[in-house]
């Protein structure tokens, strides 16, 4: 059957709608940006009506338009989205407040306060194979019930950021697996798959609060006829329930048969693998969730910035595309700013002047806290050994550099471990793959090949439109999908530069060591 995906990539920034055919080629695709809220220090929020939902409408008709063909060649819509958000809803649907995006930080007590008893933290570990953070959905339900009771007795349904956009296109209250996760009350033992009765009782939660729980390749229904009205489609365009932007992106990366490992690295960097059996490492915080193909897992180790580092290096004091200290009056620079321009080819043309290994200087991308391997929120990023020989080329590229030094770290965790075993080759999506430079600099420091995927920035929506065919039956199985995900470039690992990439590895390694205790003392305020 001929026809495409409506895939909706809903992330904190904006939607981005795509439409993508069988073989994964993008016909058209638009964008609609929209604001974080943040009311009060520590508070991140959305409006998912105003941003969301509006984004989601103006984003279809556009692509629609623009590609010009029949509503009816839709033959299902889905979406790919922001993870962990929190958002009570009332009998009709309706939100009751904001949603409590993943930034979230204001139910940082209630999390830990799950957990505080060891009894009860092995028995989460051993239901759900994680323990929540800061930022998760089970302390910001805690949070709704104890500081916004009347807000909880009006709750119908606690959804996440997809669920609330397949409510809005098919009338269901439903979520998907691997959302549903990380919640930390969602059993996810093999064969499971269902909310947990005895952390739903720790909480005093009704699992009747909760959405249905279904399969990313569950096709849900079809549209509404007010939700067709609205978006210009057809009643007869299926809804497929979708994933997590981060799943997503797994299915996205080509990287779908077992053990395979790809690398993300947009404003922050994943390592992640699918996997037949759900595995832990706490000496890594190396974890999995549930994956978008419902028979297996996702591993996943986090880093939290990588390209944040670079965007905030030509933010704040450095105009990559001018050449020259930012100045906001210069239109140059504001296209730049806005990335209005690929800001990837003059961040190259800086880097490139540089020597491997920058003359010894050394960036740690840890900019505000870190995750896997360290799971350290006091720590703190910055240049290391840095002198007045040391000029622009140099700051440039070890911030390139640091960034793969800390894909490193992780990678050493995956493999040491024994999560993925060891790789031939990593499949590298996400943002910072623009580059030319970048990704050689991962294949040299990772001692790997490094495959990047053809539309890096566009992994997410064509791996959900995947998830789409295949619920559809129109694709036999996920084993079909790498075939269908073109590799745009192979960088080969330089040898060379081994010996230099090694040595400053090792010494940012022992960097963080010897100075993890100053950090924690200097940000103790901070987390």
């Amino acid at each position: 059957m001929a026809g495409f995906i409506l895939a909706h990539d809903v992330g904190t920034g904006g939607n981005k709608a795509t439409l993508v055919d069988i073989d994964g080629k993008i016909l058209s695709s638009a964008m609609e940006a929209y604001p974080v809220l943040y009311p009060h220090p520590g508070w991140a929020e959305q409006d998912p009506e105003k941003h969301w939902w509006s984004a989601i409408v103006k984003t279809t008709r556009s692509v629609i338009s623009n590609s010009g063909i029949n509503p009816t060649d839709v033959l299902a819509i889905t979406f790919s989205t922001q993870m962990m958000g929190t958002l009570p809803v009332d009998s009709d649907g309706m939100p009751l407040m904001n949603c409590m995006i993943w930034m979230d930080t204001r139910a940082a007590r209630q999390n830990k306060e799950i957990i505080k008893n060891p009894i009860r933290m092995l028995r989460m570990l051993r239901i759900t194979g994680g323990l929540p953070s800061g930022k998760d959905i089970i302390g910001k339900i805690l949070w709704v019930m104890e500081e916004r009771p009347q807000i909880y007795e009006k709750t119908h349904k606690f959804l996440d950021c997809k669920d609330y956009l397949i409510y809005k296109t098919t009338g269901e209250f439903v979520t998907s697996w691997d959302c549903a996760n990380l919640t930390w009350f969602m059993d996810s033992r093999k064969g499971r798959n269902n909310w947990s009765e005895t952390i739903l009782s720790w909480m005093g939660l009704e699992e009747s609060r909760l959405p249905r729980l279904a399969p990313s390749t569950e096709i849900v229904g079809t549209l509404t006829s007010e939700a067709a009205e609205e978006l210009g489609l057809s009643t007869s365009t299926q809804v497929v329930n979708g994933c997590g932007d981060m799943t997503a992106a797994g299915v996205g990366s080509g990287a779908v048969r077992p053990k395979e490992v790809h690398l993300y690295a947009g404003s922050s960097a994943w390592l992640g693998a699918h996997l037949k059996n759900r595995k832990l490492d706490i000496s890594t915080y190396t974890g999995s969730i549930r994956s978008a193909i419902p028979d297996l897992y996702f591993m996943v180790a986090e880093q939290e910035s990588a390209g944040a580092c670079l965007k905030h290096l030509k933010e704040h004091w450095h105009c990559d595309l001018c050449q020259h200290v930012r100045d906001y009056a210069n239109p140059a620079c504001n296209e730049c700013l806005q990335g209005l321009r690929n800001p990837y080819k003059s961040i190259d043309l800086v880097a490139e002047n540089a020597p491997p290994g920058s003359e010894n200087l050394i960036f740690a991308p840890w900019m505000f806290g870190e995750r896997s391997p360290l799971d350290d929120h006091s720590v703190r990023g910055g240049y290391f050994n840095l002198s007045l020989a040391h000029e622009k080329s140099h700051m440039v590229r070890a911030v390139l550099e640091g960034v793969a030094y800390h894909v490193r770290w992780m990678l050493e965790g995956v493999e040491k471990r024994k999560l993925a075993g060891r790789q031939e080759k990593i499949n590298m999506i996400g943002g910072c793959a623009n580059s030319e430079i970048w990704p050689q600099i991962f294949a040299d420091v990772l001692h790997r090949p490094i495959h990047r995927m053809a539309n890096p920035l566009e992994a997410g929506s064509i791996g959900v439109s995947m998830v789409a065919f295949i619920a559809l039956s129109e694709l036999s199985g996920f084993d079909k999908v790498a075939d269908k995900i073109a590799v745009d470039r192979v960088f080969e690992p330089n040898a060379d530069n081994f010996e230099t990439y090694d040595s400053l590895f090792g010494n940012l390694k022992e960097y963080y060591k010897r100075n993890k205790k100053l950090w924690k003392k200097m940000n103790a305020e901070s987390y």
